[in-house]
C-alpha cells in the first residue's frame, strides 16, 4: 500500500475518531441529564428536558471558567506560573490530590506549561488538540499517567495509535514499554511486524539492546535474520547467549522467503556478522530452497568480498546447482563479472570442473561464447584440460555457436586454434558447412573454407553442403551478388554436383534448374570442363526434364544450348513429349514442339498424341495436333469410342468443340453392354445421364432417332432378365430418366420423332405422364405435331388415360385442352375414360371428366352395355352417382339383360344408392329379362337395407311375380342364410297381409321351400305368422313327403308347435295319396292342419298344448310325436 494511501486512512481514522469523542461526550451529557431527572425520595423530579438544558448549561459555565478568577478557589503553580483553577472540577476530574477541602494550592512540578495548559484546559472543556505534535501528546500521556486522568490517557494513546508509522514507531514503542502501556505497545509491534521491511537500521539505532531484542521475540517471527538486517551485533550477542544449545539448528533456519542467516550477513556486505554466525556452527555450504550455495549467490551477485570470505572459510568451490547443472564458472562465463572476481577465480580454477556441463549440455566454455564473454573464454582456453568440442543437448558446439549464432570469427578462430573439429557433424550428420550456407553467411563459409573444411562431406540424407544451398536457393525469391560468390566459392572448393541426396533423389544439378538460370549458369561458368547434363536422379530424370517440369524454360534452353538431347527418354522409354502430354503440360508441350520434338511419337501402349492429349484435356495440344492432320475418328483400341467421346465424358467441352471445329464424326456408333449390342455417343450419353454431353451431341447435328444395334443375328431376343429396349430413341430414354435438359433439346430439335414407340407401344408423353414430370409433358404439348397423345401402348393405355389412372389430373387436363377427342377413346374392353374411373372409384377423376362434359350416357361398348351410373351403382359411391345424375345419366337406363342401376344397386345391398336413385326417378317396377324387379333382385342377394327402402320410400309392387311365379316371399325362401329370416320378418312386419300362402309356377308355397332348403329358422318364423304347415305343390310333395337325409327337422317342427296351424285343403290324402269320395271323407290332422283320410288318421288323442281336451284325430306321425317325443324320430 503506497504512503498516500496510509495518510488518506489515517486522516480518515483520526475524523472518526473525533466523531467518536463528540458522540461520547453527548452521551455522557444524555447519561447525567437522566440521573438528574430521575425521581428523588420525595418522588419529585425535574422533566428530562429541564435536567438535559441544566447539564448543558452546567457544563457550558465549566468550560468558561478556565484560568479566570471567576469562582476560582484553587492556584495550580507550574514552570514559574500561577493559573485559577477550581477544586469542583479538579475532584471530579481525579482523585490524585485527594480532599481539598483544605487545599488553596497545587503544584504540578517540573512540567512545562506547554504540557500542562492542554491538560487542564482539557480538564474544562473535554477538549483536546489533535494537531498537538508527538512529544506533547506523549508528554501529556505520561501526566496523564501520573495524575490518574483515566480518559485524557485513552484519548492520548487512541490519538498516538491512529499517528503510527515508521518514523515514529519506535520511539513510541519505547516510551509504551517504559510506561506499561500494553495497547500502544502491541500496536507499535504489529505495525513493526506488519511492515518490517520498511525498517531500516537506523529506525532502531537508538533502541536499547535489551528492548529491541525484546521486541524482536515478541513481535518477529525470524528473530535472528531480522537482527541481523538492523545489523546489531550487540543483539546478536544476546541472541547467541540464549540460544546456545540450538545453534547448529537455528543459525542454519531460513526464513519464511528461503533467506539464511548467513544470505543476510553476506548480501549486506556485514562480513563480522557473518565470521560470527560462522564461529557459532552456520554451515557455509548450505544450500538454500532453490539448490544454491552461498558461493553460487556470491558469485551471481558478483560479490567479490563474499566469495573471498567463503573460500578462505572453507567453503567448497566446485559446487553444482542440481536443478540446473551450473557451475561456478557457468555463473561467471554467463556475465561479465568484475575483474577481481575473474582474479578470484583463476586463482582457484583448477579447483573446478572446467568441463561440466549444465542441464542443457552446456560446458562454461560454451556459455563463455553464447554470451560474448572474452575475458572468461580467455581464462578458460588457458586451461590445457578445457575440451572445446563438447556438445550442448541440442547438438550445438562452442564453435558452432560462435560461427552461426554470435558470427564471431574471432572467438571461431581462439576454438579452432585449441583444438576444436571443424568437420564436426550433429545428429542428422550436418556439418558447420551445411548449416552455414543454410544461413547464406559468405563470411562464415568462407572462414570454413579457409580452415579447410570437407565441402563434399554428406548428411544423412546423403546431400552435400551444395545441395543444402540449392534448396535454399529454389525456396528464396532472389538470387542475389552475395548467394552467386558461396555456390562459386562452393565448386571452386571442390564440390561434387552428381551426388544423389537420399530423401529427394535429386543431384546439385536437378536442384540447380529449378532456380533461376543464373543459378545454372554459374555452375557452367564455374565449370570449364562442362556439367554432366545426361546424369539422372533417383526417379530417372534429366535436368532437362526437371528444368521442363519446374517450368523453367529459359534453363531448358540453356541445357539443350550446353548439348542437351531434345528426343530423349524416360527409363520406360517413353518420348518426353508423350510424358509431357501425360503430365497435361501445355507448357512443356508447346517448348518442346517449337524445338523440333518429333510429334510422331506414341505411348507405351500405341496410343497417339492426339488420343493423349484429349484424354488429358490438353485443349489448345489438341487444337495443334488437329492441324497438323492427326486423325480425328481413330477408336480407341480397348474402347472402341472415338476421341470426341474421351473429350465428353470428361466434360472437356472445349475439347469437344475443337474436334467438331475440324470435322470429327457425330455418331461415333461403339460396343456396349459387353459387346451385345452397340449404340452411339448421344444413346450412350443419356444411359450415362449426363445431359451436358447429350445436349452438346444434339446441338451438334448428331442423329437424334439413332437406335442401338444388336451385334450378330438381328433376329436374337434380348437376353433374360434385361430392360433393354432397341426400340428407344434418346427421347424415350432421357423423359424416363428425367432428363430435361436433354429432353428440351430433343423435343426442339425438327428432325426429332416425337411419336416413336417403343417396344411396348409407349411414346415420350406415356413416360412423361407415368413420371409425373410436368415440364417435360408441356414441351411434348407445345410440339406442332400432337399425334403421340392418340397413340395407345401394348396395354391400350393412351397417355390421357395412364394420367387418369395415376390421379394425376393436373395432365389429364393438359392433354384433353390439346386433344380433346382424347377423352372419348375406349380401351380393350371398350370403356371410355369415365367407364374406367368410375369402376375405379376414383372420385376426383370423375369430377375431372365431368367438367370435361363428356356424355355421361355412353355405354360400354361390348358386353352388357353398362353406362357410367350402372357402374357407380355398382361400386356404391354415392358422391359419383349423385354428381353422374347431376350431369344427365339416365336412371332407368337398361343393359342387355333388361338391369337398371337400381337392380346393380339393390343387388349389391347399396341402400343408400337404392335411396339416392329412387328419389331421382328411378322405377322400382321395371323387369330383367327374368321378369325380376328391383325388390326381386334385393331379395334374392340378401340386400334387407335395400328391401326396405324399396318397400317403404319407392313405389314398387310388393306383389310383383317373375317369370317363375315367384314373390319376394319366395325368393326369401330361397335366400341360404339368417338374413332370410330377418328379411322376412321385415316384409312381414312391413306388409303384414303378405298372402304366405301363394304358389310359384310348380304350387310351392314360401314355407315348402323354406323346409326343401332346411331352413329351419325360417320355417319357424313363417309357421309363427299362420303359413299352413300341411301344404302341397302341385306333385303332390308337402313336408311329409320331401325326402331329407334325417326327420330331425320335421320332427322338430312338429314337437315346437304351440298353435293349431292353418288347415290344409286338396283332393288326395297327404299320407296315402288316395282321392276322397263320397265315401272317403277328408279328415285334417288336428296337431299339424294336413289332409289325411280316416284310415291315415285312425289315433284319437287329446292335445293339451293346443286346450284341446277331449280326443281328437291325429296323423299317425303326429301321434308317434305327441307320445314319444323327441325319440319318435329314431322310429322312422
Amino acid at each position: 500500500m503506497s504512503r498516500g494511501h496510509l495518510d488518506l486512512l489515517r486522516d480518515e481514522y483520526g475524523q472518526l475518531q473525533a466523531k467518536h469523542i463528540e458522540l461520547q461526550r453527548k452521551y455522557d451529557l444524555l447519561v447525567a441529564s437522566r440521573q438528574i431527572a430521575a425521581p428523588g425520595a420525595d418522588g419529585d423530579a425535574p422533566s428530562l428536558s429541564s435536567a438535559e438544558g441544566f447539564v448543558q448549561r452546567l457544563v457550558g459555565v465549566v468550560s468558561t471558567l478556565y484560568d479566570r478568577d471567576l469562582y476560582s478557589d484553587l492556584i495550580v503553580h507550574v514552570s514559574g506560573r500561577q493559573l485559577r483553577a477550581h477544586k469542583v472540577v479538579i475532584a471530579a476530574q481525579t482523585d490524585y490530590w485527594g480532599d481539598l477541602s483544605d487545599v488553596d494550592k497545587i503544584d504540578l512540578g517540573d512540567m512545562d506549561y506547554s504540557v500542562a495548559h492542554p491538560l487542564l484546559r482539557w480538564m474544562y472543556t473535554d477538549q483536546f488538540d489533535v494537531k498537538f505534535g508527538d512529544s506533547i501528546v506523549l508528554d501529556v500521556l505520561s501526566a496523564a499517567i501520573r495524575f490518574k486522568l483515566v480518559p485524557l490517557k485513552e484519548r492520548c494513546e487512541n490519538l498516538l495509535v491512529s499517528r503510527l508509522d515508521i518514523d515514529n514507531c519506535v520511539k513510541i514503542y519505547q516510551f509504551a514499554e517504559s510506561e506499561n502501556l500494553d495497547r500502544l505497545r502491541d500496536e507499535c509491534a504489529e505495525l513493526v511486524a506488519a511492515r518490517w521491511n520498511d525498517f531500516t537500521a537506523q529506525h532502531f539505532a537508538d533502541m536499547d539492546a535489551t528492548l529491541l531484542y525484546k521486541m524482536l521475540k515478541r513481535r518477529s517471527k525470524h528473530v535472528l535474520n531480522s537482527i541481523i538486517k538492523l545489523g546489531r551485533e550487540d543483539a546478536l550477542f544476546l541472541f547467541f547467549v540464549e540460544h546456545e544449545p540450538q545453534l547448529g539448528f537455528i543459525t542454519n533456519e531460513p526464513d519464511d522467503d528461503g533467506l539464511l542467516p548467513l544470505d543476510a550477513a553476506l548480501s549486506s556486505n556485514q562480513l563480522n556478522i557473518a565470521k560470527l554466525l560462522a564461529e557459532h556452527q552456520a554451515d557455509l555450504n548450505k544450500l538454500d530452497k532453490s539448490g544454491r550455495s552461498f558461493v553460487f549467490k556470491a558469485v551471481e551477485a558478483g560479490n567479490v568480498a563474499a566469495c573471498e570470505f567463503l573460500a578462505e572459510h572453507g567453503a567448497r568451490v566446485d559446487y553444482v546447482n542440481q536443478a540446473t547443472g551450473d557451475t561456478l564458472l557457468h555463473v561467471l562465463a554467463s556475465a561479465s563479472g568484475k575483474d577481481e572476481l575473474l582474479q578470484w577465480a583463476g586463482k582457484y580454477l583448477r579447483q573446478f570442473n572446467i568441463n561440466a556441463v549444465d542441464k542443457k549440455g552446456r560446458t562454461p566454455l560454451y556459455i563463455a561464447v553464447d554470451n560474448l564473454n572474452s575475458t572468461v573464454l580467455d581464462l578458460l582456453l588457458s586451461e590445457k584440460s578445457v575440451n572445446p568440442n563438447i556438445r550442448d543437448a541440442k547438438g550445438e558446439s562452442p564453435l558452432e555457436a560462435a560461427l552461426l549464432d554470435k558470427k564471431n570469427l574471432e572467438f571461431a578462430g581462439k576454438l579452432v586454434d585449441h583444438g576444436a573439429d571443424i568437420n564436426m557433424v550433429d545428429d542428422k550428420q550436418r556439418t558447420l558447412l551445411h548449416k552455414a550456407v543454410a544461413a547464406d553467411n559468405f563470411a562464415v563459409v568462407q572462414f570454413l573454407a579457409m580452415k579447410s573444411a570437407d565441402v563434399n562431406k554428406p548428411d544423412g540424407n546423403n546431400a552435400t553442403p551444395i545441395h543444402f544451398y540449392l534448396s535454399k536457393l529454389i525456396a528464396s525469391p532472389t538470387f542475389t551478388a552475395e548467394q552467386s560468390d558461396i555456390l562459386k566459392l562452393l565448386m571452386r572448393s571442390g564440390a561434387d554436383i552428381s551426388i544423389r541426396e537420399s530423401s529427394t533423389g535429386l543431384t546439385p544439378l536437378h536442384l540447380a534448374v529449378q532456380k533461376d538460370v543464373r543459378v545454372l549458369e554459374v555452375l557452367l561458368e564455374s565449370a570449364p570442363s562442362g556439367l554432366p547434363l545426361d546424369v539422372v536422379d533417383e526417379a530417372g530424370r534429366t535436368p532437362l526434364w526437371c528444368a521442363l517440369e519446374a517450368s523453367k524454360f529459359p534453363a531448358a534452353a540453356l541445357l539443350l544450348k550446353s548439348g542437351a538431347n531434345i528426343n530423349e527418354k524416360t527409363p520406360e522409354g517413353s518420348p518426353i513429349l508423350i510424358r509431357a502430354i501425360e503430365s497435361k503440360r501445355d507448357d512443356i508441350i508447346r517448348f518442346l514442339l517449337d524445338n523440333k520434338a518429333d510429334a510422331g511419337v506414341t505411348s507405351a501402349n500405341g496410343a497417339s498424341c492426339l488420343r493423349l492429349a484429349v484424354s488429358q484435356g490438353l485443349t489448345s495440344t489438341v487444337d495443334h495436333l488437329c492441324k497438323l492432320g492427326a486423325q480425328l475418328d481413330a477408336p480407341d483400341p480397348v474402347t472402341g469410342l472415338p476421341p470426341l467421346w474421351t473429350a465428353l465424358s470428361a466434360n472437356d467441352y472445349a475439347t469437344a468443340a475443337v474436334l467438331v471445329a475440324n470435322g470429327c464424326e457425330m455418331e461415333g456408333y461403339a460396343k456396349a453392354d459387353g459387346g451385345a449390342y452397340e449404340e452411339s455417343m448421344l444413346l450412350r450419353a443419356v444411359d450415362n445421364n449426363d445431359q451436358k454431353a447429350a445436349v452438346f451431341l444434339i446441338k451438334n447435328g448428331c442423329n437424334v432417332n439413332a437406335l442401338r444395334r444388336r451385334i450378330g443375328d438381328p433376329s436374337t431376343e434380348t437376353p433374360e432378365g434385361s430392360d433393354l429396349d432397341f426400340l428407344q430413341t434418346a427421347l424415350h430414354l432421357s423423359v424416363q430418366w428425367c432428363l430435361s435438359d436433354v429432353t428440351s433439346a430433343l423435343i426442339a430439335n425438327s428432325t426429332c420423332k416425337i411419336d416413336a414407340q417403343d417396344s411396348d407401344g409407349r411414346t415420350a408423353a406415356h413416360f412423361a405422364v407415368s413420371n409425373n414430370d410436368e415440364d417435360t409433358l408441356e414441351l411434348i404439348l407445345a410440339h406442332p405435331n400432337p399425334s403421340c397423345l392418340a397413340v395407345r401402348d401394348r396395354y391400350g393405355m393412351t397417355p390421357l388415360g395412364l394420367a387418369m389412372r395415376q390421379k394425376n389430373n393436373k395432365a389429364a387436363e393438359s392433354i384433353c385442352k390439346r386433344l380433346p377427342q382424347a377423352v372419348l377413346q375406349v380401351n380393350g374392353s371398350g370403356e371410355n375414360l369415365l367407364h374406367s374411373v368410375v369402376k375405379a372409384d376414383d372420385f376426383e377423376s370423375v369430377l375431372f371428366l365431368l367438367g370435361l362434359h363428356i356424355d355421361v350416357n355412353i355405354p360400354v361398348q361390348g358386353g352388357e352395355r353398362l353406362t357410367a351410373l350402372h357402374l357407380a351403382a355398382q361400386v356404391g359411391n354415392e358422391m359419383i352417382l349423385r354428381n353422374l345424375i347431376l350431369a344427365g345419366s339416365d336412371v332407368n337406363a337398361r343393359t342387355l339383360e333388361g338391369h337398371t342401376p337400381l337392380h346393380f344397386a339393390a343387388t349389391q345391398n347399396h341402400a343408400t344408392i337404392v335411396q339416392i336413385l329412387v328419389e331421382n326417378g328411378a322405377d322400382p317396377n321395371i323387369f330383367d329379362e327374368d321378369g325380376n324387379n328391383a325388390l326381386h333382385c334385393a331379395v334374392f342377394k340378401g340386400s334387407v337395407e335395400c328391401v326396405r327402402v324399396l318397400l317403404m320410400e319407392s313405389s314398387v309392387d310388393p306383389l310383383a311375380f317373375n317369370k317363375k311365379k315367384q314373390n319376394i316371399i319366395h325368393l326369401c325362401a330361397i335366400t341360404i342364410g339368417p338374413q332370410s329370416v330377418e328379411m322376412f320378418r321385415e316384409i312381414i312386419e312391413i306388409l303384414p297381409d303378405f298372402p304366405l300362402e301363394s304358389q310359384d309356377i310348380y304350387g310351392n308355397t314360401m314355407f315348402l321351400l323354406a323346409f326343401i332348403n332346411g331352413n329351419g329358422d325360417l320355417c319357424r318364423a313363417a309357421l309363427q305368422h299362420g303359413a299352413c304347415l300341411a301344404a302341397t305343390n302341385h306333385t303332390g310333395q308337402s313336408i311329409f313327403k320331401v325326402d331329407t337325409p334325417t326327420k330331425q327337422l320335421l320332427f322338430g317342427l312338429l314337437d315346437k308347435l304351440e298353435t293349431e296351424p292353418k288347415w290344409a285343403e286338396g283332393d288326395y290324402c297327404s299320407e296315402c295319396e288316395a282321392r276322397f269320395t263320397l265315401t272317403m271323407r277328408k279328415h285334417h290332422c288336428r296337431h299339424c292342419g294336413r289332409l289325411v283320410c280316416s284310415k291315415c288318421s285312425e289315433h284319437q288323442m287329446p292335445i293339451m298344448k293346443y286346450n284341446l281336451t277331449k280326443n281328437v284325430r291325429v296323423c299317425h306321425m303326429c301321434f308317434d310325436v305327441l307320445t314319444l317325443g323327441g325319440a319318435a324320430d329314431a322310429t322312422y
